[in-house]
C-alpha cells in the first residue's frame, strides 16, 4: 500500500502555488526612438515579458534615447518604478522616478510617462501619466512621490513611453 502524508501534499501544493506566480511587464515606445527596457532585482535589463516569481525593484526607462544620454536604471532620464508580488499587503506599486540628486540616481523628465495595472483583480485598470516635468506624482526626492499601490494576485504593468 502507498502512503502520503499530509504535510507532504501541503508542502508541495505550497510549492506549487508559489510557482504559479507570474507577472506581465508591457512597454510601449511612442516617443520614436530609445528601447523600452527594465530591471529588477539586479537583473540586466531586458525587453518586455512574463517575470515567474515576484518583480521586485523593478524600474523600466528608454534605452538610448535620442538627445539624452539614458544609463543603466534610467539614470539621466525619466523611469518609472514597480514591485509586483502576490505574497504581501499593497504587494503592488508603481511611481515615477525623476529624483535629480545623484545619490537618488540622476533622474530628470525626459519624455511623457505613464503606467497602467493589468490583470490582479482589484489592481486592473489603475493608472498614473507624467506628462511633463511638473508630473504631480512622482518622487523628486525620497520622501515626496506617491505611488500607486494595489492588493491583486499576478498583476501586470503596461508603461508607454510619449
Amino acid at each position: 500500500m502507498f502512503k502520503i502524508s499530509i504535510p507532504a501534499v501541503l508542502i508541495a501544493l505550497a510549492g506549487y502555488a508559489l510557482a504559479q506566480e507570474s507577472h506581465t511587464i508591457s512597454m510601449t515606445n511612442n516617443c520614436g526612438s530609445g528601447n523600452p527596457v527594465f530591471l529588477y532585482e539586479g537583473a540586466n535589463p531586458q525587453g518586455p515579458g512574463t517575470i515567474n516569481g515576484q518583480v521586485l525593484g523593478g524600474i523600466a526607462w528608454l534605452d538610448g534615447f535620442s538627445g539624452a544620454n539614458c544609463q543603466s536604471s534610467g539614470v539621466n532620464c525619466g523611469a518609472v518604478e514597480f514591485t509586483l508580488r502576490n505574497d504581501a499587503p499593497n504587494q503592488n506599486a508603481a511611481d515615477f522616478t525623476l529624483e535629480p540628486q545623484p545619490e537618488n540616481g540622476s533622474h530628470q523628465f525626459t519624455y511623457p510617462m505613464s503606467f497602467s495595472y493589468t490583470g490582479g483583480g482589484a489592481c486592473s485598470g489603475l493608472s498614473d501619466n507624467c506628462p511633463s516635468a511638473g508630473c504631480a506624482h512622482a518622487f523628486t526626492e525620497p520622501t515626496n512621490g506617491t505611488p500607486i499601490q494595489c492588493v491583486g494576485t499576478n498583476a501586470g504593468i503596461q508603461i508607454t513611453f510619449c
